[in-house]
């Protein structure tokens, strides 16, 4: 219950402070981060972000409906996160970002990252590249990941997809796994499919590789 309180402080300090204030709400049958599965059941993902002074401010929480063994706290992560675009550089668009993990219930004080990304079109197609730094352990970046994206019709049907790859570079290096997702605007809400594909199970250990997601933007 304190960590709820906790999440509904930092929400209502982001809409307090910022601008243009936005809140979405995902559920999800599974939560997999970056190849790795941290929950195979249901989960509920509220979000609300705004903007402060040209800076994107946001916080994040991830609601196990089903239990995870060995963790007690429904709340099991909250994230706040800023985001800075840097301008453009040939025809390549600039952001730094940094993020806050914690994760309440578990051990330790959570994680500190920095990220920077550049996205741009390669022979016309849109790519996104992002370079990751967990701050409490080194600065030099020890994820990278990979994005691209678009738009197509399927049987009449208007479609969005998007494939990204996760890129781990540590005491095992290389690359972990693939995810392709397809999403479909509802009108009232966006269901999307996802299939994590494993590539090393060295780096990330896929529990549940197809996840079935329903997101709604209040």
């Amino acid at each position: 219950m304190k960590k709820v309180i906790a999440t509904t402080m930092a929400a209502f300090l982001v809409a307090q402070v910022a601008s243009a204030v936005s809140a979405t709400v995902d559920f999800a049958s599974a939560y997999v981060f970056r190849g790795t599965t941290f929950n195979d059941g249901f989960v509920v993902q509220p979000g609300l972000e705004g903007e402060v002074k040209g800076f994107t401010v946001g916080v994040w929480a991830n609601i196990d409906v089903d239990e995870v063994p060995g963790n007690d706290e429904s709340v099991s992560e909250i994230d706040l996160y800023l985001g800075y675009g840097l301008g453009s550089v040939a025809g390549w668009d600039l952001s730094a970002g940094y993020c806050e993990y914690t994760y309440p219930g578990a051990e330790g004080n959570g994680e500190s990252e920095v990220s920077l990304s550049a996205a741009g079109a390669i022979s016309g197609v849109d790519v996104s590249v992002t370079a990751y730094a967990n701050v409490a352990v080194s600065a030099t970046p020890n994820f990278y990941e990979i994005s691209t994206g678009g738009s197509t019709s399927l049987a009449g049907v208007a479609l969005d997809y998007g494939i990204d790859a996760g890129f781990f570079d540590g005491d095992d290096s290389g690359l972990g796994y693939a995810a392709y997702s397809v999403s479909y605007e509802t009108g009232g809400g966006t269901l999307s499919v996802s299939y994590v594909d494993e590539l090393d199970d060295e780096l990330v250990v896929v529990d549940e590789s197809v996840i079935i997601a329903y997101g709604i933007s209040l």
